[in-house]
């Protein structure tokens, strides 16, 4: 039985400028690439970080990246091919508002502005939608960017790097929000720039508890003890069963059903933005690329519990994964994971 557990208290300050926000990112995916090259060669485990990573910090975005979705292409690649594309005027010498670029605090202000209007927005995609339906959420999130930079900056300006800053500075601010922040202090050590903030979590999990953290005390930072609440998220496997020749045949048989009009829909996508040439072909290929079923040689299925630090069952899942040569991937053509956002998204 497979078992995963995170300690969560604090995750990090919320990032302030978009340079900081990808390099988070990067490192993030750094991570994530060294760990699944070692799940991926087991059911549960893959299941197990898919649901993981949802449970932990609200993050279906990067969950996919254990799914059929990012099997025959990069998961970055994807979003820009598939949902970028049409907004993406960077090389076009589309004129900036003049701040950008300056450092200037008017640019940090219509930084701020936009990843804050849009992260309101971001939140009300998790309740309505989900990342089960991630085409709704990436249609609907960068046709709204473009509207909300447009008033903010006053230019017509897009790009793929504005726009994974947002949307990622988004991500990051919704598992601060379930998770809190932690205190943070300024580069001399003598003042505390942010308090923490208690997440979510924090408050329906939590047991008052002493630790040592940080904190200024005589106009110094010092380790002192403090009463903060304390949680635990546990994601165990339950069973994983996998299918018999007949019913796997029976289930890829019905995904490729389920697959055929995704994998199609790039071509009507593409002439309902009016695209052509490149940008044409790379949004029809990018869809086209999602169905895998001629390559699925088994079928498991999944089921998980996730558990609080008491022992008490606060969310179920039942997901299939799927076998392509050595690896397996999650199969999110088949999956309900509206129980893992516990927090009803409420921000």
């Amino acid at each position: 039985m497979a078992n995963k557990e995170k300690k969560g208290v604090n995750t990090g300050v919320y990032a302030v400028a978009t340079s900081i926000i990808l390099a988070v990112v990067l490192v993030i995916m750094t991570i994530f690439a060294v760990s699944t090259k070692y799940t991926a060669f087991s059911p549960e485990k893959v299941a197990q970080e898919y649901v993981d990573g949802i449970i932990q910090t609200g993050d279906g975005y990067n969950a996919y990246k254990v799914t059929l979705l990012s099997k025959n292409q990069k998961y970055g690649n994807f979003i820009i091919d598939a949902y970028m594309a049409p907004y993406v005027n960077d090389g076009e010498d589309v004129k900036q508002a003049d701040f950008v670029g300056t450092g200037s605090k008017e640019e940090q202000n219509a930084i701020d502005n936009v990843y804050n209007t849009m992260y309101s927005y971001y939140c009300e995609l998790i309740k309505t939608d989900t990342y089960d339906n991630y085409d709704a959420v990436f249609d609907k999130y960068f046709s709204r960017l473009v509207e909300v930079r447009k008033a903010v900056y006053g230019d017509d300006y897009m790009s793929t790097e504005f726009m994974f800053g947002a949307f990622e500075a988004n991500v990051q601010s919704y598992a601060n929000y379930l998770t809190g922040t932690e205190r943070t202090f300024t580069p001399d050590n003598k003042k505390v720039l942010q308090e923490e903030e208690i997440g979510a979590y924090q408050l329906m999990f939590g047991d008052i508890e002493k630790v040592e953290t940080e904190n200024i005390v005589d106009g110094k930072k010092q380790t002192v003890t403090e009463e903060k609440p304390i949680y635990k998220l546990t994601t165990e496997v339950t069973s994983c069963e996998e299918l018999s020749e007949a019913d796997a045949k029976k289930y890829v048989d019905e995904y490729a059903a389920r697959i055929k009009p995704i994998a199609e829909s790039g071509t009507t996508k593409a002439e309902q933005f009016g695209l052509k040439d490149d940008k044409k072909d790379a949004m029809v290929d990018a869809f086209a690329k999602l169905d895998c079923a001629g390559d699925i040689t088994s079928v498991a299925k999944v089921k998980l519990t996730v558990k609080e630090q008491h022992d008490q069952t606060v969310a179920e899942q039942e997901l299939y994964v799927v076998k392509i040569g050595k690896s397996w991937y999650v199969d999110n053509t088949n999956i309900d994971t509206s129980a893992l956002y516990i927090s009803q998204g409420d921000d």
